[in-house]
């Protein structure tokens, strides 16, 4: 009852510059790598509703768009590392909220 809201990952082949053909692999690897985690919010009451079995690096995420391509030129390392060790701290903050912890 009530209202509802959703937050839809919508992968898109022309801004993120990637192949149309690869949408799918693209948004898979979204949640895979925890960059667009799967979670519920009902009543206050939060639900993890998919774990990775094994949570693949960001940087497959990102690789593959050309909107990040300026990332894996040059020493951008630090860059790809720091992106990680906060996606990382958002996962773990996710699975304590979620009772997964």
């Amino acid at each position: 009852d009530g209202p509802a809201f959703l937050n839809i990952l919508a992968p898109c082949h022309r801004g993120w510059r990637y192949p149309m053909e690869k949408t799918v692999e693209i948004a898979r690897l979204a949640v895979q790598t925890c960059f667009w985690p799967l979670y519920e919010v009902e009543d206050g009451t939060w639900k993890l509703n998919y774990k990775a079995p094994k949570k693949k690096p960001v940087v497959e995420f990102l690789k593959m768009q050309g909107r990040f391509s300026h990332l894996f030129k040059g020493d951008n390392q630090k860059v790809l590392e720091q992106i990680q060790e906060q996606l990382d701290k958002e996962w773990e903050k996710l699975l304590k909220r979620c009772g997964e912890a």
